[in-house]
């Protein structure tokens, strides 16, 4: 990843002072240079804004939603919804979202993701009902499916190769730190009752970010040229797609109000031959020369294979183990929702370290620091049930606080470095259409983590205590899985 430092001179004595023939000595980068990789970095903050807020209103419902269902009584149906409804329209959207950034120019899609956005965001606070509310929250994750993907393609193709590594370092701490800022404010602000609006505030943060970004982008960043032809937007492509993942997401979603036997499992089922259907599509529409949304001939490329299903496996431990914890924190450590939000602090604060000290030790001791930062996660994970299982009330939080903060280091390490490896391997054209492959497994493997720990973390009978321990041990195994299939990847990428 990074670019080493140039070599010195082969040998010492004379040739260490060795003077040009021609022209004066270079006295670091001419003004123009310096004056663009200035506007980059600009261009890069505004970026960054889209990453972090479509993760930080994904996770800050997990703990506003009871503040909302005091606000207005929620059915258990309308409850899901209002929590789960925005990560399934992101899901379904960001593989098309990533091909019309192809197809229109990533930086105008961006600004049009961000202005919904905004819109959206605002018209969740300013909801009035249930059905206004998950209306407003269906749109936002439509619009975060726009935006999301822009950035990854914009740094894979508007930022030199030398400035790539560190430009992914300060995604993987946006996205992360939109995660962990969600949880802590989602429990802080209905807390605070801020001018008495209650919960109305967690939405209204994105409004000013929103903005900031859309007006100022412009200056900093120039609209880059299509890579494909508009007319070749596969509509057929986009409507398989979204159709294959919504069969897959919907009984995960909805998995504690639809009995899953025989329900659940049709429809599953159902999800997965229409991939496999869209998937053949996609194969011959390429074949045949016509525009096709996914760039298929990715999954011929073993690297991008592997750190997809790692990204995949990580992704269903991480997203699990952030709502088990913050339902765990209130009903067994006795936190009340600010307290449980401001519990991910400490992994605030490593995934920053993490992600600026993995560019440096990738450099230094190679692709092995990925199988480290995994193991990490993992080692994070393992110790909240360490923690439920001591005795005494004392050693508990210490050792789950410690627990975040391996899992932040971890995290902020794995982040950059997988995305640039996956990244590196999808052609600049493509690019947008791999970022929105990346994220959508993100998303499916959040669903389907969420799921399976929900099978375990709810009783069979109603009345009984929420099994938080054996939760907490099925994320750690599904981490320890991802750690063995980085292993297989690093293996693979030497290869």
């Amino acid at each position: 990843m990074g670019t080493p430092p140039p070599a010195g001179p082969p040998g010492g004595g004379r040739a260490a002072h060795a003077v040009p023939a021609a022209g004066p000595p270079a006295a670091g980068p001419a003004p123009a240079d310096a004056a663009a990789a200035r506007r980059r970095r600009r261009a890069l903050v505004l970026l960054l804004i889209g990453p972090f807020l479509s993760l930080f209103d994904q996770f800050c419902v997990n703990l506003a939603a009871p503040s909302v269902d005091g606000s207005f009584p929620l059915t258990p149906f309308a409850f899901q919804a209002v929590v789960g409804g925005y990560g399934l329209v992101y899901g379904l959207g960001l593989i098309t979202g990533g091909r019309l950034g192809d197809l229109f120019g990533r930086q105008r899609v961006y600004r049009v993701g961000i202005a919904v956005f905004a819109l959206t965001s605002l018209a969740c606070a300013l909801a009035w009902s249930p059905g206004a509310l998950i209306a407003a929250r269906l749109a936002q994750g439509a619009a975060a499916a726009l935006l999301q993907p822009q950035v990854l393609a914009l740094i894979r193709t508007r930022f030199p190769a030398a400035e790539q590594p560190k430009a992914l370092s300060w995604f993987a701490v946006s996205m992360s730190l939109g995660m962990v800022s969600g949880q802590v404010l989602g429990g802080a602000l209905p807390a605070w009752d801020l001018l008495g609006l209650g919960w109305r505030p967690v939405f209204l943060v994105a409004v000013p970010l929103c903005l900031a970004a859309y007006l100022l982008l412009p200056a900093a960043l120039e609209a880059d040229r299509p890579t494909r032809s508009p007319a070749g937007l596969d509509l057929p492509g986009a409507v398989l797609g979204a159709a294959s993942v919504a069969l897959v997401l919907l009984p995960l979603a909805a998995v504690r109000e639809w009995p899953f036997l025989p329900t659940g499992l049709a429809l599953g089922l159902a999800g997965c031959l229409l991939a496999a259907v869209f998937v053949r599509n996609q194969r011959a529409r390429l074949r045949g020369g016509r525009p096709a949304l996914l760039p298929a001939d990715l999954f011929a490329v073993p690297v991008f294979v592997h750190g997809v299903l790692v990204n995949f496996l990580l992704y269903m431990a991480s997203v699990p183990f952030a709502v088990v914890l913050a339902l765990y924190l209130q009903d067994e450590a006795g936190l009340g929702s600010a307290g449980a939000g401001l519990a991910f602090t400490p992994a605030a604060v490593a995934i920053a370290v993490g992600s600026r000290i993995a560019v440096p030790l990738r450099a230094r001791f190679g692709d092995r620091v990925l199988v480290a930062s995994a193991a990490l996660i993992a080692l994070g994970l393992a110790l909240a049930p360490l923690a439920a299982a001591l005795p005494g009330d004392g050693a508990v939080l210490p050792v789950l606080l410690a627990g975040m903060a391996v899992y932040g280091v971890g995290n902020g390490m794995l982040v950059p470095l997988l995305t640039g490896m996956v990244m590196s391997r999808v052609p600049p054209g493509d690019a947008g259409a791999g970022a929105g492959v990346l994220a959508t497994t993100q998303q499916l493997a959040a669903a389907l983590g969420i799921a399976v720990v929900g099978i375990v973390l709810y009783p069979a009978s109603s009345g009984l205590a929420l099994r938080y321990t054996p939760a907490m041990v099925a994320e750690v195994a599904i981490a320890l899985l991802g750690v063995a299939l980085c292993a297989r990847l690093v293996a693979v990428a030497r290869r």
